[in-house]
């Protein structure tokens, strides 16, 4: 094991860290179902959310675990070998992300419901991407400008949502302070980001 390697896979629990990604998958999916809404459409996309999502967490669970050689297997058994690989290859993180957002513009919910979603998602995506690599989350500390400056474009997209529809009063006064305050935070966090990345080219 490379120094490299052995200092992201210090602290890696993968049973810890793939309960955590298995408890937080049904919170997303309940989320963004709840509150349940009849109809064919809403009922599809919440089974291919738990399809993607159960499917996804079995796929992380294999990992890149070879397959057994089956050279000398029945054709029943190769069947079942080239499913498992295509299995392995489908992308479910991303489908069940598709998914979710489908149930989410399905019923009426607030703005702060939406942007709770979007921050459960991009959680997801992040804890899908720490199973995949037995990292430790300690390897996004060089991307958390980007991650503050994605959450606080997220709080000035519920606060402009919001906006038509709170009354006049303190209530849009903090909102109006908060949007404002959430663009030149991600300004100030995303421009020195890219200007670096200017200069490297």
């Amino acid at each position: 094991m490379t120094g490299g390697t052995r200092q992201l896979a210090r602290g890696y629990s993968r049973a810890r860290t793939l309960t955590l990604l298995g408890v937080l998958t049904a919170a997303v999916i309940g989320w963004a179902a709840l509150p349940v809404r009849p109809g064919a459409a809403a009922r599809i996309a919440v089974i291919c959310a738990a399809v993607a999502g159960i499917a996804g967490l079995a796929q992380l669970a294999l990992g890149g675990d070879p397959l057994a050689d089956d050279s000398a297997s029945s054709t029943r058994d190769r069947a079942i070998a080239l499913l498992a690989v295509a299995a392995r290859t489908i992308p479910w993180p991303e489908i069940l992300t598709v998914a979710v957002l489908l149930l989410a513009v399905q019923h009426p919910a607030p703005a702060w419901r939406t942007g709770v979603l979007g921050v459960a998602l991009l959680g997801y995506l992040f804890a899908v991407h720490l199973v995949e690599t037995r990292a430790h989350p300690s390897v996004l500390r060089t991307q958390l400008p980007l991650i503050i400056a994605g959450l606080a474009l997220l709080a000035l997209a519920v606060g402009a949502a919001a906006w038509p529809a709170l009354p006049a009063g303190p209530t849009a006064a903090v909102v109006r302070v908060v949007a404002v305050s959430a663009a030149v935070v991600a300004g100030v966090l995303v421009v020195p980001v890219w200007l670096r990345g200017q200069r490297e080219q």
